[in-house]
């Protein structure tokens, strides 16, 4: 039996080789707290592979459910992006060969390479990524605020992923708490019909509909020309 992890890409777009996959699983599972899939999107695909989709909180995913069933049966992750970007993905990979069990990722596009891509900026200029978690009472972690001062002190740019739980990351949100940092990009739905990418000083775009969650945002480096070239595009005017 196996254990199949299947991306899911930017903008819930499989490749023909996993939906082709899908259609001879056993059992089919999605994990979405890192992207707020649709229930029309979910309907669609199971409409395509004719079997039920069925979503798996956080924890369960975490736990030795899905290496349980995979020992019956072919079981699938829907994963956003690409699995194997996810620390909790390499784990059940792990987990799955310690216990002989078959494994096969089907991997897809990623936010790591779309918003650079997109944006027109150099990926191998990029640092260590940098994630911002929604504001909880008496937790303020600095962290991520340190890799980027880190990353623009090698004149390197920051991908900041925004937090989506309980509820996707506001960009206004993730303005302030980037407050010290001159300038961002702000990528908006990246791979969808409604994607909006918005460059500007902070101060310039916490006026500015910035379009609609899940955000995420690059905090760029001093700029290549071709780079700058490149974001002029989306500057505010």
């Amino acid at each position: 039996m196996s254990l199949i992890l299947v991306g899911t890409g930017i903008s819930f777009d499989l490749t023909l080789s996993s939906i082709e996959r899908l259609r001879n699983a056993q059992e089919v599972y999605l994990e979405r707290y890192t992207n707020q899939i649709t229930e029309e999107k979910i309907e669609k695909l199971e409409k395509l592979i004719n079997k039920k989709v069925i979503v798996l909180p956080r924890d369960k995913v975490e736990s030795g459910f899905l290496i349980e069933k995979a020992e019956k049966n072919d079981v699938v992750l829907l994963a956003s992006g690409d699995p194997l970007t996810a620390t909790t993905h390499i784990t059940l990979i792990l987990d799955a060969k310690k216990q002989h069990i078959t494994v096969e990722v089907f991997h897809n596009s990623s936010i790591y390479t779309a918003a650079p891509g997109i944006s027109g900026l150099q990926i191998y200029r990029f640092g260590k990524t940098a994630s911002l978690v929604n504001p909880r009472e008496n937790y303020k972690p600095t962290s991520s605020l340190e890799i980027i001062r880190n990353n623009l002190k090698m004149n390197m740019h920051t991908l900041v992923l925004l937090d989506t739980e309980p509820i996707p990351m506001t960009a206004n949100t993730a303005l302030d708490m980037l407050s010290e940092f001159n300038s961002a990009v702000v990528l908006s739905n990246v791979g969808e019909k409604n994607q909006k990418i918005t460059y500007g000083s902070i101060s310039e775009l916490r006026k500015t509909n910035l379009g609609e969650p899940p955000f995420s945002m690059i905090i760029p480096a001093k700029l290549h020309d071709v780079e700058e070239e490149s974001l002029e595009f989306f500057k505010i005017k």
